[in-house]
């Protein structure tokens, strides 16, 4: 008869000495390998770990520009990028409960929550939103302006205040307007987001909606966006609030972002992808999806002085920004001060710079606009730098046989034509059009797209939206490979003479003065000559 007590083979061998701790040496190195693998520092008999990738939230409207930018970044690098999107302040509330992730792509006023949180270790602007209004393509209730969204039975849509910024700009536009009353009468919905609104005037349940442009240029291909004129938007010291959530608030310039944030593991992976993003070939992108461009480089949060180096602040005409960026990156590498740049329409630059009076230059796209803050006592002297000559761009290969200005008055020709309220090309436009006899009801009837900037237009062409735009020809070279040029005879054209002040303003006045030296001798003249802008009149 077995006994029931004797051990079993197996009770034996757990029993035994020997392999309990053959079993120990096991269960620590088990232990380790799966700790090592965990923590990313070992494969385990599989390899070294794959690198974690990085997690980026951004919000929708910022969505198919940056989903390019990590296109970019991941062909030169290899490194991947996860995103993570929905509303900015959706994005911020998944930061700060979760806190997890690398990166946030949003738009004002959420860095400076985010910064007063303690989420985010800095900021990169990589360029910035406009309001327009938009309509159903080809624009059958001929709307133009604010003034027609008054019109009686014209159904308007806005987003809600409670979760849009543009919500909460809306009411200081329509105010600046006169129109708040008439147009909010007409206001038949509120929606959330922007890309709602738009989507239902593109389905035909609205006339008209007020968005972002970069909102716009998503459903360009079944909306037509029309500018809000300069003067309706809001000032930026008179529309600025403070707030105890996101600090001061400049309603009249929403920049769009990059913050690295603090909770991220991998800190020096998200600044390099943050560094690439705020690249010029990042910005490049924004601006081919329909941003406007960023006023600086960097974001600085709060009203706060960026730290290290001397800084200068240029007003700069946005048709002269592919020159000037080269600039600006030479005299700091050659003196070590950085030059904060805002590029704008000049027209806009004007009123900014008559309030704020806190840059050092001013160099807009014409002479004329320097000569009116010098008759209100803002400019302590000026010095000649470039000539702007006007061209028409078309579409490659001419296909609609664009060879004269008088070209541009026949019926189904779409033009993209500068604001002369906002930008220097656009005067120049009023006056080559006087100046030979433009049917300017014809203009006004083929306009598909007015821009506050001169970089606006090329695009429009380069992009299919308009057949022929009037540019500056260092701008058409920009675009060389995808329009065509038609030059405008020397005797029909109005060639804009560049100069930059020196600010009474100025902080710096040496600086400055050693900036505008810099400009105007071999280096910089050799800068301005590589992108095709000319630093004397054409003969």
């Amino acid at each position: 008869m077995k006994d029931c007590k004797r051990p079993s083979s197996l009770q034996s061998l757990l029993a035994s000495k020997e392999f309990r701790g053959r079993l120990v040496k096991r269960s620590l190195v088990l232990g380790a390998c799966l700790w090592l693998s965990f923590h990313g520092l070992w494969g385990c008999g599989k390899g070294a770990a794959e690198e974690v990738p990085l997690l980026c939230y951004v919000g929708g409207t910022m969505r198919p520009a940056t989903e390019e930018v990590i296109r970019l970044y991941e062909e030169e690098t290899g490194r991947r990028v996860d995103l993570d999107y929905g509303g900015s302040g959706e994005n911020l509330i998944k930061v700060r409960v979760r806190q997890r992730g690398d990166l946030y792509v949003g738009h004002d006023p959420f860095l400076g929550q985010l910064m007063s949180e303690g989420l985010a270790d800095r900021g990169r602007a990589l360029a910035s939103l406009t309001p327009v209004i938009v309509v159903r393509k080809g624009n059958p209730d001929g709307i133009r302006g604010l003034a027609d969204l008054a019109r009686e039975g014209v159904k308007v849509g806005l987003t809600d205040p409670e979760y849009s910024t543009l919500g909460h700009i809306c009411p200081v536009i329509l105010d600046r307007a006169g129109l708040r009353r008439e147009i909010e009468r007409n206001v038949v919905t509120r929606m959330k987001m922007g890309g709602q609104v738009a989507n239902a005037v593109a389905l035909g349940n609205l006339d008209a909606a007020i968005v972002w442009n970069a909102v716009a240029f998503l459903r360009r291909d079944k909306l037509d966006a029309i500018h809000i004129a300069p003067q309706h938007l809001p000032d930026p010291e008179v529309d600025a609030v403070t707030t105890a959530t996101y600090g001061r608030i400049d309603m009249s310039h929403v920049s769009v972002f990059i913050a690295t944030l603090k909770c991220s593991k991998q800190p020096e992976a998200a600044r390099a992808f943050a560094e690439f993003v705020a690249s010029p070939s990042g910005r490049e992108v924004f601006a081919r999806h329909g941003f406007s461009p960023a006023r600086s480089g960097e974001v600085h949060v709060l009203g706060a002085e960026p730290p290290g180096e001397p800084v200068l602040r240029l007003y700069c005409g946005a048709g002269l920004r592919p020159a000037v960026a080269e600039l600006v990156e030479t005299f700091t590498a050659l003196t070590g001060a950085e030059v904060e740049t805002d590029y704008a329409g000049s027209g806009m630059q004007v009123s900014r710079m008559k309030l704020r009076r806190d840059a050092d230059l001013f160099m807009p796209g014409d002479v004329w606009y320097l000569e009116q803050v010098e008759k209100d006592g803002l400019v302590a002297r000026k010095v000649m730098v470039a000539c702007l000559v006007p061209v028409i761009v078309v579409q490659k290969g001419n296909p609609k046989g664009i060879r004269a200005l008088a070209d541009l008055t026949r019926p189904g020709i779409r033009l993209a034509l500068g604001n002369p309220e906002a930008c220097q090309i656009g005067r120049s436009c009023e006056v080559i059009f006087a100046r030979n006899g433009i049917d300017r009801a014809a203009i006004r009837s083929n306009l598909a797209f007015g821009g506050v900037t001169v970089n606006e237009l090329g695009l429009q062409v380069k992009m299919g939206a308009a057949d022929a735009a009037i540019v500056w020809d260092a701008i058409a070279a920009y675009y060389a490979d995808s329009v065509d040029v038609v030059p405008i005879p020397p005797e029909q054209n109005e060639i804009s003479h560049v100069a930059i002040g020196l600010l009474k303003s100025s902080r710096n006045s040496e600086l400055a003065e050693r900036f505008m030296q810099f400009l105007v001798g071999d280096t910089g003249r050799a800068i301005f000559h590589r992108h095709h802008y000319l630093t004397s009149p054409p003969q």
